[in-house]
């Protein structure tokens, strides 16, 4: 994030669940169009006390363009899979676990906060590039995840 690293722990200690969006590359249409629609809707996860992290198998720079261009209210992570781009194929590095369960970029993972971390909830993502899900179908998987607790405000869990 900027360069810097962003924890799972963090997360987990600030919020009730995290949707990371697996984005298929800086130069994707759709995926600059998730971005932004995520970025629209913002307030709807945080009321939900859920982080939205949009992650590229990219450089830092490209993320940091996106950030400024779509002025995002949540941060994008850069994961590129170095060995990987010899391939021509974006790859992830830490998030190639999550990126093997999705058929198809972009794809979302969304995980439910605990005690002992994140715990793995579902996934998101069809048999075709274009098959990603709707902000509201999203949000819907949420409230299920976290119970529609509300936690009233941007950020933090009500009890943080």
């Amino acid at each position: 994030m900027g360069g810097e690293p962003l924890s799972s722990v963090d997360l987990a200690e600030k919020h009730d669940a995290v949707l990371v969006v697996l984005l298929r590359s800086h130069y994707c249409p759709l995926c600059r169009d998730i971005v932004q629609s995520l970025a629209e809707e913002y307030q709807s996860f945080a009321s939900r006390s859920t982080a939205v992290v949009p992650v590229l198998p990219d450089q830092v720079e490209r993320g940091a363009v996106w950030q400024r261009r779509y002025e995002l209210p949540f941060p994008i992570l850069s994961d590129p899979d170095e060995s990987a781009a010899e391939d021509g194929e974006p790859a992830y590095d830490a998030f190639a676990p999550y990126q093997r369960l999705i058929r198809e970029l972009p794809g979302a993972v969304l995980f439910r906060a605990g005690e002992d971390g994140l715990e793995l909830v579902t996934t998101f993502g069809g048999d075709g590039g274009q098959d990603f899900p709707s902000v509201e179908e999203l949000l819907a998987e949420v409230e299920a995840t976290t119970d529609g607790a509300s936690a009233g405000e941007a950020g933090p869990r009500a009890d943080s």
